[in-house]
């Protein structure tokens, strides 16, 4: 009877952590003066937040997620309801208005739309921009150490897949949908989806691959960079960018061949009460001050394109930035090129087999 009583606490006990975890964002909706705001944890600079809030006596609240998954599973188990305003990727804003869980975008409330860069609007995932506002982006790049490479850096897909080029040691992405998509970019170039065959191919490839595999690592594989344990690393333009501010021997190169892009979206939840609030916080966000900091401090691409005179930029990054539309289709969004079931398998062969 003991143990039956003690297992029943526990169940309660875990009950009650999930529904918090799920809903406490609800119980504090009633405040006029608050916008709750479901974010990642390193987009939305924090002297913006504080400007705003001393300006207007608005409160932000903010709870953060670690990836797009949290995001919708959260979305989806509370209907939206508690927050006013999050930031999901691209392929996120298509699950999460097809679930009818986003409001639609008044423009005619937004003072910078003309201002944003067009090749970031009117995508796959929301046509016609009815539920989302671009907000950043950022591009898969090529870090590498510039006084290892004191010749012309080749830019390109090779510098991670090629045996016959490579004798040094790289830090891959660990994502294992963004290594497939890499591999099968690398072997096909941009494809839908592939064949069994090749999926066999990309799953040798990624083995072979394994071989000169430092560390897999996602937001910390400039960490490998920075500390020259590896010359090459494939990480997000964001990351690289950082620590090309603290050490002058990484550079930056987008691979020759094309590669791929994310944007970061504002879109408000489908039950939100508070537009007068959220409206003023986005036109706020979209400052050139206000995304001046944003860039600054967390590397993201801004939207806004009148921004770059603002900007202290190196020779890459202005051109990145001044993509011509020609330009731009060379960056590609990601999928599943094979079922997600499969590519688990083909990634935890890789994870997990001996080197040769």
């Amino acid at each position: 009877m003991a143990k039956f009583f003690t297992r029943s606490l526990i169940v309660i006990f875990w009950l009650i952590v999930v529904s918090l975890f799920l809903y406490l964002p609800t119980f504090s909706t009633n405040d006029p003066k608050s916008i709750n705001i479901f974010t990642w944890g390193d987009i939305l600079e924090p002297s913006v937040i504080t400007e705003f809030e001393e300006k207007t006596g608005y409160k932000i609240r903010l709870n953060y997620y670690s990836s797009n998954e949290e995001l919708m599973v959260k979305l989806k188990a509370t209907q939206g309801k508690g927050y006013d305003l999050i930031i999901p990727s691209d392929y996120a804003v298509r699950i999460l208005s097809k679930e009818g869980l986003l409001k639609p975008i008044d423009k005619t409330k937004l003072n910078f739309w003309n201002d944003l860069h067009p090749y970031l609007l009117e995508h796959f995932f929301d046509p016609s921009n009815t539920y989302s506002i671009p907000f950043g982006w950022e591009i898969y790049a090529l870090g590498y150490n510039n006084q290892t490479f004191t010749k012309t850096f080749i830019p390109s897909w090779k510098m991670i897949f090629d045996k016959d080029l490579i004798d040094y040691k790289i830090a891959m992405i660990n994502d294992p949908i963004e290594a497939v998509q890499f591999a099968a970019f690398y072997l096909y170039g941009p494809v839908d989806t592939l064949s069994e065959s090749d999926a066999s191919s990309v799953k040798s490839l990624l083995l072979e691959q394994r071989k000169w595999v430092e560390a897999y690592a996602d937001s910390r594989g400039d960490y490998f960079l920075a500390t020259k344990n590896c010359p090459v690393v494939i990480a997000s333009s964001s990351y690289i960018q950082r620590s090309m501010k603290k050490f002058d021997f990484i550079s930056l190169a987008i691979p020759e061949e094309g590669s791929f892009i994310t944007i970061e979206n504002l879109c408000i939840p489908k039950y939100s009460e508070k537009d007068e609030a959220v409206y003023k916080f986005i036109n706020y966000l979209y400052r050139i001050e206000s995304t001046k900091k944003q860039y600054e401090t967390y590397g993201f691409f801004p939207a806004i394109r009148t921004l770059v005179p603002y900007l202290n930029l190196d020779k890459e990054t202005r051109k990145l930035l001044l993509s011509t539309p020609k330009e731009f289709k060379k960056y590609h969004f990601f999928s599943t090129v094979i079922p997600e079931q499969e590519i688990r398998d083909i990634w935890l062969e890789v994870k997990t087999r001996s080197e040769q």
